[in-house]
């Protein structure tokens, strides 16, 4: 009986080896900033069929505040609650390491990203007017933990 795709699914924290498929699907950070940030626990994936699928990373802005600034699941598995997974495995890694809070953004021109945001139980936190090319502003949210 073959196995089903979520016994073949785990979230699990990024290991140096996942380094250049986290920089090929996410290109913005740099090598040492991707090295950097794995080695301090800032960056989970969501691992499919032993394939990154997904990932999320985040940075500590203070010290028991987290801000979000990336989730990401390949659009082939959307849809199916794996950034659900993914972020109540980030939830659970932030409370260990001491955070009382996870924020995160989108921009005000994606209802998408808005959406996902109050489906996940963020609440919105205040608007950065004017942060993008545009005149496009950032909404902030705030998930306590």
């Amino acid at each position: 009986m073959a196995a089903s795709a979520e016994e073949n699914t785990r979230v699990r924290l990024a290991e140096l080896a996942d380094l250049s498929e986290l920089a090929r699907l996410d290109p913005w950070p740099s090598a040492n900033t991707w090295r950097r940030k794995i080695e301090a626990g800032e960056v989970t994936v969501l691992e499919c069929a032993n394939k990154i699928a997904g990932l999320a990373r985040y940075t500590m802005l203070w010290t028991t505040v987290s801000f979000m600034g990336l989730v990401w699941i390949a659009e082939s598995y959307r849809g199916r609650g794996y950034s659900r997974k993914l972020l109540r495995f980030l939830i659970q890694h932030l409370k260990a390491q001491g955070a009382v809070a996870l924020l995160s953004s989108s921009q005000t021109d994606e209802p998408e990203a808005q959406r996902w945001h109050a489906h996940m139980g963020f609440h919105t936190n205040g608007i950065i007017e004017n942060i993008a090319d545009d005149n496009v502003g950032e909404i902030v949210y705030r998930l306590e933990l």
